[in-house]
């Protein structure tokens, strides 16, 4: 990532980075079994401010405090064990919700925040996101993770593969 998105992500989000609740997030697994949510909150900041600059070349305004502390805060519900130890399923349905509810109470989130948070799961789980802001953290979160899955989605495509052509080699011979 360049330093100069580190040094805004540091600037605009240094309080959560440097919070107990921040550190737990580096306990807590993401998609791939190297990652973490606290790198993958980071990550997704990054590409967050990517995606703003973008906009913003185009003639849109986009808050950039907001969407740096939404992409930070996203994923932190899956610090909360109750969150974490529930199944797939339930687990991609409450962590927006619950990690809402600790934007709000442990970093002073704003609405336009909180908003981004609870919607960042669009289109898998929730509505829409209703401000730029929640469009630029849940398209921030889609790129990061399928960046993370990368090496596996790879893996995993080529052993389709293989399984197509011995199907397709089993029926044409």
């Amino acid at each position: 990532m360049k330093d100069t998105l580190l040094q805004e992500i540091r600037e605009l989000g240094d309080d959560i980075v440097a919070s107990e609740r921040f550190a737990r997030a580096k306990q807590v697994p993401h998609h791939s079994k190297s990652g973490n949510i606290a790198l993958h909150s980071v990550e997704t900041a990054g590409y967050a401010l990517l995606i703003t600059e973008w906009l913003e070349q185009h003639g849109l305004s986009v808050s950039r405090v907001d969407v740096v502390r939404a992409s930070l805060l996203h994923d932190i519900g899956m610090t909360e064990p109750s969150v974490f130890n529930s199944p797939s399923r339930k687990k991609a349905l409450s962590h927006p919700r619950v990690g809402a509810r600790i934007a709000e109470e442990e970093f002073g989130a704003n609405e336009t925040q909180l908003e981004a948070i609870r919607h960042h799961m669009f289109p898998v789980f929730s509505m829409p996101p209703h401000s730029a802001e929640g469009w630029v953290v849940s398209l921030a979160d889609k790129c990061c993770s399928i960046n993370e899955l990368r090496v596996s989605t790879g893996l995993m495509v080529a052993a389709m593969g293989r399984r197509i052509l011995r199907w397709y080699r089993r029926t044409t011979h």
